[in-house]
């Protein structure tokens, strides 16, 4: 082959291979939407599955929960921006707003008239060129200047045309409120004061769970999360928020009274159990002052995952520790720890030991550990029978 066809199948080859670049490159975003399609599916199907064997027993096997057990997770109230119920009530209010400034600018107008009407047959009865004449001009150029701020006939027609505005929002709001709107609630994001994105809100409720939720439904929202002491690894839960946030687009398009179950108000104390308001430990407490046996093992296994209290101190099958291992806790206690002087010579049992380092967790640092790192305010959450029952678990593990 000479140089000539050698240059000629060069630049044949170079022009083919930027063809093909050019080629793959201009359809490779459509390949990657296609991949993403595909692994965004695959995703839902995983996430179905485990919504099957672990959620349906709560939330339903449609999402729209189970009354008195759990809320719906197919919710509008979840996936809206707004609650149309409120947003129109909203506007009900502000035009009414609107027809009662128009409607006192029309009675201050009635008002400054007959005070006009008055003060000129005053004026006229005054003698002519007196100081009270004078004073009574003074005060019907003020009311003038009232009176000529209002076109009665145009106030009038804004309140009429007002009038037939208010009716028509009444209406519509009426009929979103038969729908099972209330008005004076807001969408759940909002309730809880939560400003990241749905899909963070249920990441963070299936990692930690929502032991609070306890005091609203039968049970406590447990920690799934492996790295909380759950069952689910971290791309199990991804599928289970890809899963549930399929539910918007038929979500968005319900009404209240399509779902089986709402979401209790996080702030109405009503709804905290029907033994009334929490009475929890306080940070304060003397620990030896407690009576800290005949705690439930099984109600405590479930606070102690939905508390997230695994994620270092670790379960079978849960995350690995940081210090201070679930197993032996209590051997460990009566062995160990009771027998060093600091602590004994303040606490006697066991159950005291627990106490006081769930309580008071800075108060004795297990080698390994560091100040800070136990949540501090335990005294703030837990009630005495909930204490009782974590203390009752942890003595399982000899």
């Amino acid at each position: 082959m000479n140089i000539q066809n050698k240059i000629l199948l060069g630049i044949a080859s170079f022009v083919g291979i930027m063809l093909l670049v050019g080629w793959v490159a201009i359809n490779e975003p459509a390949r990657m939407a296609v991949f993403t399609e595909q692994w965004h599916g695959r995703s839902i199907e995983r996430g179905a599955e485990l919504y099957l064997n672990n959620c349906t027993t709560c939330h339903g096997l449609d999402g729209k929960g189970l009354a008195g057990v759990a809320p719906a997770l197919n919710n509008p109230m979840f996936f809206l921006a707004d609650n149309p119920a409120k947003v129109v009530a909203d506007e009900l209010k502000a035009l009414t707003d609107q027809q009662k400034v128009l409607q006192d600018s029309l009675t201050a107008y009635s008002e400054n008239v007959a005070q006009r009407a008055d003060l000129q047959s005053q004026f006229d009865a005054a003698a002519e060129g007196s100081e009270e004449r004078a004073n009574l001009q003074s005060q019907i150029e003020a009311l003038d200047a009232q009176i000529r701020l209002v076109d009665p006939t145009q106030a009038q027609g804004q309140l009429d045309d007002l009038s037939t505005q208010i009716a028509e929002k009444q209406a519509e709001l009426d009929a979103l409120v038969a729908e099972g709107w209330d008005p004076a609630r807001d969408v759940r994001l909002r309730e809880v004061s939560w400003n990241g994105s749905h899909e963070d809100y249920l990441r963070s409720t299936l990692i930690g769970g929502r032991p609070t939720s306890k005091f609203y439904w039968p049970a406590p929202m447990p920690a799934w999360a492996q790295s909380a002491g759950g069952p689910l690894r971290d791309d199990e839960i991804e599928n289970l928020v890809t899963y549930i946030m399929n539910y918007r687009a038929e979500a968005e398009g319900l009404a209240p009274l399509d779902v089986n179950q709402q979401y209790k108000r996080p702030v109405d104390e009503a709804l905290a159990g029907s033994a009334g308001p929490r009475e929890v430990i306080g940070m304060d407490v003397d620990v030896t002052t407690l009576e800290l046996t005949g705690g439930d093992a099984e109600k405590g296994s479930q606070l102690y995952a939905a508390l997230g209290c695994a994620g270092c101190h670790t379960a079978p099958s849960g995350a690995a520790y940081s210090f201070a291992p679930t197993a032996g806790t209590f051997t460990r206690v009566q062995d160990i720890r009771l027998r060093q002087p600091e602590i004994s010579e303040k606490y006697t049992t066991p159950e005291q030991y627990l106490a006081a380092s769930i309580v008071h967790p800075n108060e004795y640092i297990a080698p390994g550990g560091s100040p800070g790192v136990m949540p501090q305010n335990f005294g703030e959450a837990l009630t005495i029978e909930e204490l009782r029952d974590i203390i009752a678990y942890l003595e399982t593990y000899q």
